[in-house]
């Protein structure tokens, strides 16, 4: 590089240096204005006046109560440092870092809130009582009180007030006593869910009505449900804030708290009894003989032995669907034509991890057992009759079975309730089959039936003489 350019830089720095050597000497001249803002003492109110007494300094401050507020806007505001002097021309910035503990700052936030100007808290003397609550909450060293005159004696003034404050600032934080629960329901069930905490009615819901601290719910579908209940705490539709200053005490405007949110689920489940009716024999809905399962009716009891309802089987089945939780009883009352009672008694419980109970429950046909003695021969000399077949034929002509007597004569069979009929299919040589019997099973008594084949006529083929005669006679007769 050529000196002469290598001087050119070195100038160009060196101008550069004082521009920026200026600039800093200048910046302090330069005020940045933060922006601030300034309180007032305002008006007095009428026949309160309130004494403020330090533990550590033992002095005693006496005043007349009377407001603070914002310039400009007029809003009144809450001093929150007891034994510092308030410098009216000092100015303010707002800060939401008071010099408080937490504890303090909520419980001064929340007397601020729920204060003078909260609902019908707008008689003056709710300034006062509420300035006075905050002093207890800001400072611990002191001692504040209301006197019947300035400077004069203690008196308890406003304690109903007080306590009406502290009872808002004690359920604020309350939410409803089911709050973060969760309920099992029935579906098309309802539930009414009531506060023991008597808050409810503080908080809104966007699909509930909240009407005297409950809740009724209807009308569910199976599913899981999460409802939110919200408490609004936007009485005065702006921020709570704190204002401090270097030589004059820290104050506090009122204004909205933090909505408080809470929630609780509802969990919503089917439940059904369902009975599928079965005969015993067969195992399946086919009943035996001519029994019908259809037409059985039980009754339902729950486990205090309330009857909840009759149930009749109806296409082999019945059901009962959204029954509460808990345990029943089925006892059979009446069966299907053709069946005996089923006297067992079940038991069915109904569970949040089993809603479904199937069950399947059987009844026994009415059966008898048939007898059948077959003897042949002459009256007076009956014989036992074997290797003699029977057709047992149902009422829809179709055979059941085929039976064949022993050596006794004796042939045994187990028939359903029904009707039947009992053929004989052959005969001892000689001898004539009985014609068909019809029976009806309808009870299960052992019956005996003595059958007997008789034996077959000869017939008569001797012509005596004189019947001859009279036969060619009669020709004669006829041919003339």
């Amino acid at each position: 590089m050529s000196p002469i350019k290598k001087k050119g830089g070195i100038i160009i720095k060196n101008k550069i240096f004082f521009l920026i050597l200026l600039s800093c000497l200048l910046l302090p001249t330069i005020k940045v204005k933060a922006e601030t803002t300034t309180f007032y003492e305002a008006e007095y109110i009428d026949n309160i006046y309130m004494t403020k007494y330090n533990f550590n300094t033992t002095a005693k401050y006496y005043q007349k109560a009377r407001f603070f507020r914002k310039t400009g806007t007029n809003e009144f505001a809450y001093c929150i440092e007891p034994f510092k002097f308030f410098e009216e021309t000092s100015p303010y910035q707002s800060t939401d870092r008071p010099n408080l503990t937490q504890s303090q700052l909520e419980r001064i936030t929340k007397l601020a809130y729920f204060g003078y100007g909260y609902q019908n808290h707008t008689d003056p003397k709710w300034y006062a009582i509420t300035q006075l609550m905050i002093w207890q909450a800001s400072d611990y060293s002191g001692n504040y009180y209301f006197t019947d005159t300035l400077n004069g004696q203690a008196v308890n003034r406003f304690l109903e007030e007080m306590n009406e404050i502290n009872i808002l600032v004690e359920n604020s934080n309350k939410i409803p006593s089911f709050s973060n629960q969760k309920f099992l329901i029935i579906e098309n069930s309802s539930l009414l869910l009531q506060d023991q905490n008597q808050v409810l009615n503080n908080f809104q819901s966007n699909n509930l009505i909240i009407n005297n601290n409950t809740i009724n719910i209807e009308n569910l579908k199976e599913g899981e449900y999460s409802f939110n209940l919200t408490k609004k705490l936007d009485n005065y539709h702006k921020p709570l804030l704190f204002y401090q200053s270097n030589n004059s005490q820290d104050l506090v405007i009122t204004g909205d708290l933090k909505e408080i949110n809470t929630s609780f689920q509802v969990k919503v489940i089917k439940t059904k009894i369902q009975v599928t009716k079965i005969d015993k024999d067969t195992q399946s809905i086919i009943p035996s003989g001519n029994a019908i399962l259809d037409g059985a009716i039980y009754e339902l009891y729950d486990s205090n032995n309330n009857k909840i309802k009759e149930l009749e089987i109806k296409g082999n089945q019945f059901s009962i669907e959204n029954i509460p939780l808990g345990t029943y009883y089925l006892k059979e009352i009446k069966a299907g034509t053709g069946y005996t009672i089923d006297n067992t008694i079940h038991k069915v419980e109904i569970t949040e991890e089993k809603p479904i109970i199937d069950i399947i429950l059987e009844n026994e046909v009415i059966k008898k057992k048939l007898i059948i003695q077959k003897k042949y021969g002459e009256e007076n000399n009956l014989l036992n009759e074997q290797d003699i077949t029977f057709q047992i034929i149902n009422i829809n002509n179709n055979e059941i079975k085929r039976i064949t007597t022993n050596e006794l004569g004796i042939a045994e069979i187990i028939l359903p309730y029904g009707e039947y009929s009992i053929i004989q299919e052959n005969s001892t040589e000689g001898y004539q089959k009985i014609d068909s019997i019809t029976l009806k099973i309808e009870n299960s008594e052992e019956e005996l039936i003595e059958l007997k084949d008789l034996k077959i006529p000869v017939p008569n083929t001797h012509i005596n003489k004189h019947s001859l005669l009279d036969i060619i006679i009669l020709i004669l007769c006829i041919l003339l």
